[in-house]
């Protein structure tokens, strides 16, 4: 099967300056091999659409001049779109990454500074759901209301990231993928089905959808494994 293109819910692992990693990031792969591919300018294998998670150097993202990072790697950011674009007409993606953080929602989201902009702001939901015709919405954290049967804070929590709700509920996209929470889950959401999916290497990290321009229907192909 061959995909036209890639779409990635956050902590892709953006981290252009090994030295830069956070404590989570080193505990693990640290800088894995963006170094590189950022050094050598490498092209991605399929067209990638990802917003930021809560584990990148988000202050190296947003001081960048354009939103393509590498060929065919592009940064989706906070409240914007990307149109992907084919004979049928135009699928419409838009993304709110990061996560909750309560004391930082309400605040601008051009004074969080450092490592705050992990969090997203209430006005980057507002701008996004001023926009017409999303067909899919990437969030990294889970829209409140998103019941996890099992999770790290107890079986049946239920997820409180304020706005994301909202936001489904004004812009009705057709699908809405989320990460962050290392779990494989489904749910609806105002109305709007929300496919949580797992971290990198574990059942349901990868789902494979088709979804035709000017259509509502879309399909789920499969999942890995």
């Amino acid at each position: 099967m061959r995909f036209d293109c890639l779409l990635h819910v956050g902590d892709f692992g953006v981290w252009p300056d090994p030295r830069r990693v956070d404590k989570a990031t080193r505990r693990h792969d640290g800088a894995g091999d963006f170094p590189r591919w950022f050094e050598t300018k490498r092209e991605a294998p399929r067209k990638t659409i990802f917003i930021k998670g809560n584990h990148e150097d988000f202050v190296w993202l947003d001081a960048q001049p354009t939103t393509d990072i590498l060929p065919g790697l592009h940064y989706l950011r906070n409240g914007a779109t990307f149109d992907l674009t084919d004979d049928d007409g135009v699928i419409r993606i838009g993304g709110v990454g990061g996560c909750y953080g309560p004391t930082n929602y309400e605040r601008r989201s051009a004074s969080l500074q450092g490592y705050s902009k992990r969090h997203y702001t209430q006005d980057e939901i507002e701008r996004l759901a001023q926009v017409e015709g999303i067909d899919v919405v990437l969030t990294h954290d889970a829209p409140a209301g998103v019941t996890f049967p099992r999770h790290r804070q107890g079986d049946g929590w239920v997820s409180n990231a304020r706005g994301l709700d909202v936001l489904l509920a004004r812009a009705r996209p057709r699908v809405c993928f989320f990460g962050h929470h290392h779990t494989r889950v489904d749910a609806e959401v105002s109305g709007v089905r929300c496919i949580g999916l797992n971290k990198v290497a574990r059942p349901g990290n990868l789902v494979a959808f088709e979804m035709t321009a000017g259509r509502r229907d879309w399909r789920l192909l499969g999942e890995w494994p």
